[in-house]
């Protein structure tokens, strides 16, 4: 069965401040509690995907500032129905 994925903007942040939206790749995933979209450690620039290192930081291709991802409050979750409502 082939990978289902997304792009979805995420913030990202440098250590003086700056605040960018990039890219970052999900997974459609579907365990026991539903159908969930898995942040994957990579994200696209112009075209470009960047693998993010273990502290979802990334070197930025045109500036070569050091940005970190924002960890997303939300992550798409859709539940699974397993008992017909009544």
């Amino acid at each position: 069965m082939a990978k289902i994925l997304i792009l979805k903007e995420v913030s990202a942040k440098s250590a003086c401040g700056t605040k960018i939206i990039v890219e970052q790749v999900f997974e459609k995933i579907l365990n026991p509690e539903g159908l969930i979209w898995l942040p994957l450690p990579k994200i696209v620039i112009t075209e470009k995907v960047i693998n993010l290192n273990e502290n979802n930081t990334f070197i930025h291709p045109g500036t070569g500032k050091i940005f970190e991802v924002m960890k997303e409050k939300q992550f798409f979750k859709f539940k699974r129905k397993t008992q017909p409502l009544y």
